[in-house]
Order: C-alpha cells, then sequence, then structure tokens
C-alpha cells in the first residue's frame, strides 16, 4: 500500500523543480530559462555540451580596477593551498585536484585576508582538463583562466575582475603574453555576466558531443585561432 507521504512526495518535487524553474525565469528572462532546460534536457540524453569561448586581450583590460586593491593578492604555493582547503572544505580545493594542478604548472591566485582565503582563480600556460576525458588547448601567448571562486562572504567586493587585473599584471612579464582566455558552458549565465563585466568578449563555440565519452569536438571559426578542446581516447586494451 501507498501511503499518502509517498504518493504526496512526486507532487512536493515536482513544486520544487517549478520553483526553481520560475527563479531562474526571474533572474536572466525567458528566452535564457528556455535555452538552459533546452541544453540540460540535450545534455541528458546525448551530452551535447557547448561552450562559449571568451578572452580579454592584454590592451583590453581595465586597470583602473586594480586601483588601490592593496596587497591582499598573491600566488599561493601547494603549501598554502592545502592549508586553506583543510581548514574550509567548500573552498573546492580538494588534494588530488591540488596535485594534479600543480604537477601540470598551473597557479593558483588568490585574495587572503585575516589569514582567511576569499577568492581564487586558477591559470594555466599548457593543456589543462575541462572534465575527464575533454582538454583545454590554447595557442602559445595566452593563459588560460579557470575554476575562479569567491567565498561567500567575499561577494559583492568585485574581487572577480580586481583578481584577474592582478594576475595580469603579473603575466605582462611575459614577452609573448597576449591575454587570458577561459571557456563556460552556454547555459551557465551567471559566470558569462561576471566575464563580462571585467571586459571578456565571446570570440566562438565549441560544440561537444558524445555518450559516458565523449566522441566529437568542434570549434567554430572564430575561435579556432585560440582555443580547441581536445577529446582524449581511451587506450585499447591489451
Amino acid at each position: 500500500m501507498i501511503s499518502q507521504h509517498s504518493r504526496g512526495v512526486p507532487g512536493l518535487q515536482r513544486q520544487m523543480v517549478l520553483d526553481r524553474i520560475r527563479n531562474y525565469a526571474a533572474r536572466h528572462g525567458l528566452a535564457s530559462t528556455l535555452f538552459h532546460l533546452a541544453y540540460r534536457l540535450a545534455n541528458s540524453a546525448a551530452m551535447l555540451m557547448v561552450f562559449r569561448i571568451v578572452v580579454l586581450a592584454r590592451a583590453e583590460i581595465d586597470w583602473g580596477l586594480v586601483a588601490g586593491a592593496g596587497e591582499h593578492w598573491t600566488f599561493l604555493n601547494h603549501d598554502e593551498i592545502r592549508r586553506f582547503s583543510a581548514a574550509d572544505p567548500s573552498l573546492e580545493l580538494d588534494e588530488a585536484f591540488i596535485a594534479a594542478a600543480l604537477a601540470r604548472g598551473d597557479r593558483c591566485h588568490a585574495f587572503v585576508q585575516d589569514g582567511a582565503l576569499g577568492a581564487y582563480a586558477w591559470f594555466a600556460s599548457g593543456p589543462t582538463p575541462i572534465q575527464d576525458s575533454l582538454t583545454a588547448i590554447f595557442n602559445p601567448g595566452w593563459v588560460y583562466m579557470y575554476k575562479a571562486f569567491t567565498a561567500p562572504g567575499f561577494r559583492g567586493r568585485r574581487l572577480y575582475g580586481i583578481g584577474v587585473a592582478k594576475a595580469m599584471q603579473s603575466f605582462l612579464a611575459q614577452q609573448n603574453f597576449q591575454g587570458l582566455v577561459s571557456c563556460v558552458q552556454s547555459h551557465n549565465r551567471a559566470s558569462q555576466k561576471g566575464l563580462q563585466r571585467i571586459g571578456f568578449r565571446t570570440v566562438g563555440k565549441v560544440f561537444v558531443l558524445g555518450g559516458k565519452r565523449p566522441f566529437l569536438s568542434y570549434a567554430s571559426r572564430g575561435c579556432r585561432s585560440v582555443f580547441h578542446a581536445r577529446i582524449l581516447r581511451s587506450e585499447p586494451p591489451v
């Protein structure tokens, strides 16, 4: 026999889903909401992913962002990152990720105030995983920015833009540095808006199709000269 409570659960779940859809529509508009729903449906059925490729050239940065920014920004070493991660698991910095990123030579640029890690972003100069079996490949001279994060207690202080500008200041010492490149999934409107606010512009899209593992990656013409995604093929059994 099905209890009254059991019969009520699906209705409650449907209401929660509808509430989330209404909230998303209120923040981002009906067109963005419909795109988001269609994208999630396609992704669940065939793992169709669409990434917007955005760049911020060295000549396009608003250096006014760093005016009066203080000395709280720094590149963290392994021990510092591990210490912050152990103290606050919500920072999304697990040991496996940290070890792999630092082994590749990636660098974590962070805002530290009163002993707390308030914000960070990772920067890479070589091939970098986007997710399992999918790797970001970008041209020499460009630095790839990924995994940007601001802790809840530090939000609303424009740390994202300031951190990008401060990081770019250090990269200017590299003779062939052209700018930053990043990718964000097309349904992630919040990240797209954040990148646009600090000057990033969209140069193209990358489309990835597959089942449990991607098998096709296509970069639009606008971004091919800067970025593409490489699919890592599994080794055949011996």
